[in-house]
């Protein structure tokens, strides 16, 4: 079948500049849907316009950017890597509170990934696919990735995406055949789409819009590309 694309917007609930970004994309029809950060402030505002919206909610993990909700304090992503055995009850504990706190927000949860894709690291995947099982979660975002030479670091989350995939199916869980975006996250340009060759099957397509620069001054850019025509036009074409 020809590739089709699910366009995710992350970080929803961060503030009120990327919600105010997926209003306008959910107008322009041009979201399929929302990973919603439950430790940010703006978190409950998201959820209500997904819902109004009919907007699928992925949970947008966290453990790297406090407050978090059970009041742990994590390592930085490296350190994380090196000592996750010791941190994953504190780790569980808290991915919890963020996936209850969305249901309890009124939020069906349709999928799972996280802030800076640390769901894939061992023990972390295992973890992730865990609760989804638990709260009967039908998606996990894996970072097989359609351009994995785009960042140094693409080569590596590839590797781990994979893994992670062969992980949720073992259990039953759905995930889509590759992830783009990563390779120019915060800065996804009409270029780097037309040049894009998707593999068959559903891909995410992972944007960072905002109406202002909040940690890439090119997320204002990835708003106006979502809300034009021509992103319109490119969604929907067959085999793009």
């Amino acid at each position: 079948m020809p590739a089709g694309i699910f366009v995710s917007i992350d970080d929803a609930g961060s503030c009120a500049e990327v919600n105010e970004a997926l209003e306008r994309c959910a107008g322009a029809g041009s979201v399929d849907g929302a990973s919603i950060l439950a430790t940010g402030p703006r978190a409950a505002e998201a959820c209500s316009l997904c819902i109004e919206r009919g907007i699928p909610v992925s949970a947008h993990l966290n453990c790297v950017e406090p407050p978090m909700l059970t009041g742990s304090s994590f390592p930085a992503p490296l350190g994380l890597a090196l000592s996750v055995r010791r941190w994953l009850p504190r780790l569980e504990a808290e991915w919890r509170a963020q996936i209850e706190k969305l249901i309890a927000l009124g939020a069906e949860i349709a999928g799972l990934d996280s802030h800076r894709h640390l769901h894939h690291l061992p023990g972390m995947a295992e973890l992730t696919i865990a609760l989804a099982v638990e709260y009967r979660i039908g998606n996990v975002r894996t970072g097989v990735l359609v351009d994995p030479l785009e960042r140094p670091s693409g080569i590596l989350l590839d590797a781990l995406g994979r893994r992670t995939r062969r992980l949720a199916a073992s259990v039953g869980i759905r995930t889509r055949t590759a992830l783009a975006g990563f390779g120019r996250s915060g800065r996804v340009s009409r270029r780097y789409l037309e040049r894009l060759r998707m593999p068959e099957g559903e891909c995410d397509l992972v944007m960072h819009p905002s109406t202002r620069p909040v940690w890439s001054t090119g997320q204002p850019a990835e708003l106006d590309l979502m809300t034009s025509e021509w992103f319109a036009g490119w969604k929907s074409r067959p085999g793009s």
